[in-house]
């Protein structure tokens, strides 16, 4: 990677139509030493440092790219602490403990945000409604709600959903939104005044010896007691977990509508569930929605982005539509994230398979991980350790479409005809006989590189709507032009041989 490039963002997110990535701190070189080393500045890692900071440790804080290239910015920007696979199905899972304890530490993690929120985060408490557009659900809408209360929640029954075609649900009271890129940088000032030492455009190796100490970051080295990995996506050597924590890619919009809806959040009963939010208060009728997951790499996303603007125009009078975007996200295949220390390592702790509630998952983890630094385990530690067993159906299916990704490497492949490429059309196939991953861009200009991706031999395949080559084995995403964005891949897409 060349450190002197312009920082590359892995998607183009609603909150950065007006506010350009930008490289603020330096890239890191030269020998530095810290009790704790954070790879990843997103909203968990920066989290981690500032609870790590205000815990009396020394900590270094390294970003692959600029801050707000990652999945944060490609966030909806929802706080909520309700169950993403609905309430009843987290109490069989975790029992009503520490199910209800879960739930308590999502809704303190809202608290969080809200303390640690400025003037341009735009932090607004709003309600929350879960919802289906079936009547005959109401009496499993009831059980959920109840379930709900359970859990902790402040709910209560509705006669009316204030949602176009929902016809039963419930409120959940006290949720959020948020402007995560205004909550991002905010998080950066509190960093900083702690004394936490930010770099950018300084990848980190990936922890893979045990014992580990110290790891190469930007042309230097960084040496240290513990390094908590932050990158949303697993950054160790452990196979179970990437295994256990397929990528997804979801979808987002932001519509001018006619009918604005009440200032709430609002997410549906169906699989892959929709959701929706207003993008600020009054001042511009715009709404954000999203929906329409698949996994990474598979099925057709231009198809899917235009599913959900469909599901929109159905459901509200569309003016125009603002803006477009995709983001990637990691499904753990039992429900549960991956908060804690790395299977067979001493002294590296990872984060991962937040699937789509990272805001607060990801805030919560900063107390759960310097929790178990530091000797305070609970029962939940060890639900959500990623050293725990995946092994389920779900885990087997994963793993088939991983192995039926990397058959493609083995398998005949149809010739690409450059010349009939559009701008903005990608594909993997043969040129003159040699197998590559080949694109015209939006600027009308080719390029060509290996279609194998760098991490573990995945084939990559094109992404119309982000314009980037996507791994579906474990999410690794680069640019047209084969540069690293995302992921567990360390190096660059090689050259086409």
């Amino acid at each position: 990677m060349n450190p002197n490039a312009a920082p590359r963002a892995i998607c183009a997110p609603w909150w950065r139509h007006n506010a350009p990535l930008v490289q603020r701190f330096p890239t890191l070189t030269g020998e530095h030493r810290a009790d704790i080393l954070v790879i990843g500045a997103g909203l968990t890692g920066l989290s981690v440092a500032i609870e790590s900071a205000r815990r009396g440790y020394d900590v270094i804080v390294c970003d692959a790219e600029a801050i707000g290239a990652g999945t944060t910015s490609g966030s909806t920007g929802h706080l909520d602490a309700h169950p993403e696979g609905a309430p009843r199905a987290l109490l069989e899972k975790l029992g009503e403990q520490d199910a209800a304890a879960y739930t308590q530490l999502r809704l303190q993690a809202i608290d969080t945000v809200e303390r640690h929120a400025g003037t341009a985060t735009a932090f607004t408490r709003v309600p929350a409604y879960y919802y289906s557009e079936s009547a005959d659900d109401a009496k499993e809408m009831d059980q959920e709600r109840e379930a709900a209360a359970t859990l902790g929640l402040d709910v209560d029954a509705c006669d009316r959903i204030p949602f176009p075609r929902a016809a039963c649900g419930y409120r959940i009271r006290n949720m959020a939104r948020i402007n995560v890129v205004g909550y991002l940088d905010h998080l950066v000032d509190i960093a900083r005044e702690l004394g936490v030492r930010i770099f950018e455009k300084s990848l980190v190796e990936g922890p893979t010896s045990e014992p580990c100490t110290a790891l190469r970051a930007g042309s230097g080295r960084v040496t240290f007691d513990h390094v908590i990995c932050a990158t949303h996506c697993n950054f160790t050597a452990a196979p179970l977990l990437f295994a256990a924590t397929p990528p997804y890619q979801s979808y987002a919009i932001v519509a001018k509508v006619r009918d604005l809806p009440d200032d709430a959040l609002f997410w549906d009963n169906s699989d892959p569930y929709f959701y929706a939010r207003r993008v600020d208060g009054v001042q511009e009728a715009l709404v954000l929605l999203g929906g329409a997951d698949h996994r990474t790499g598979t099925g057709d996303p231009q198809a899917s982005l235009d599913g959900l603007e469909q599901w929109a125009r159905e459901r509200f009078e569309v003016d125009t539509i603002v803006h477009r975007w995709s983001a990637e996200l990691f499904e753990p295949t039992d429900g549960l994230p991956m908060i804690g220390r790395a299977p067979g390592m001493d002294n590296v702790w990872v984060v991962t398979g937040l699937s789509g509630i990272g805001l607060t998952v990801g805030t919560m983890s900063a107390t759960m991980i310097l929790d178990a630094i530091t000797g305070q385990e609970s029962a939940l530690h060890a639900r959500f350790s990623p050293a725990r067993l995946a092994l389920s159906t779900d885990w087997l299916t994963a793993q088939a479409r991983a192995i039926a990704n990397v058959a493609e490497r083995v398998l005949p492949m149809s010739a690409v005809h450059v010349e009939t490429l559009k701008a903005g059309e990608g594909r993997v196939g043969l040129v003159d006989g040699v197998r590559v991953a080949v694109c015209r861009d939006m600027q009308h200009r080719v390029h060509a590189c290996s279609p194998v991706c760098t991490h573990m031999g995945g084939v990559v395949h094109w992404n119309a709507v982000e314009q980037s080559w996507d791994c579906p084995l474990h999410g690794g995403r680069f640019s047209p032009d084969g540069i690293r964005l995302y992921g567990p891949p360390e190096r660059d897409l090689g050259a086409a041989d």
